[in-house]
């Protein structure tokens, strides 16, 4: 198994009310999927300028190279959002920087 420390998977819970202010990713080399485990309404990712449409038991390919932000909201008695999310290979990544970026950030150096 190859790692480094650009990947991840976890859970995002966001309440009602919440925002994740505006970020970039670290790089380009990822995508990020999004499986909407709990998507109550008025809950926006907005990508590049773009609003993104979570939905239960569906995924959601996302460049987070691209500016984003995440809120919720809805009402306050409203059921938090809950992601899961995986980052993934960017497709046009080859192999071989596969393994160099292995290598430049592995979680060992």
């Amino acid at each position: 198994i190859n790692s480094n420390s650009l990947g991840s998977a976890g859970f995002w819970l966001l309440g009602p009310g919440a925002t994740l202010g505006s970020s970039y990713g670290p790089t380009n080399t990822r995508l990020r999927c999004h499986l909407g485990l709990q998507t109550p309404p008025l809950c926006e990712l907005v990508v590049g300028g773009e609003p993104q449409c979570w939905s239960e038991g569906h995924c959601l390919l996302v460049d987070d190279s691209f500016l984003h932000t995440v809120s919720h909201k809805g009402p306050p008695d409203s059921r938090p959002s809950v992601i899961l999310s995986v980052d993934l290979w960017h497709p046009n990544v080859a192999a071989a920087e596969r393994q160099a970026l292995d290598f430049m950030f592995s979680p060992d150096l």
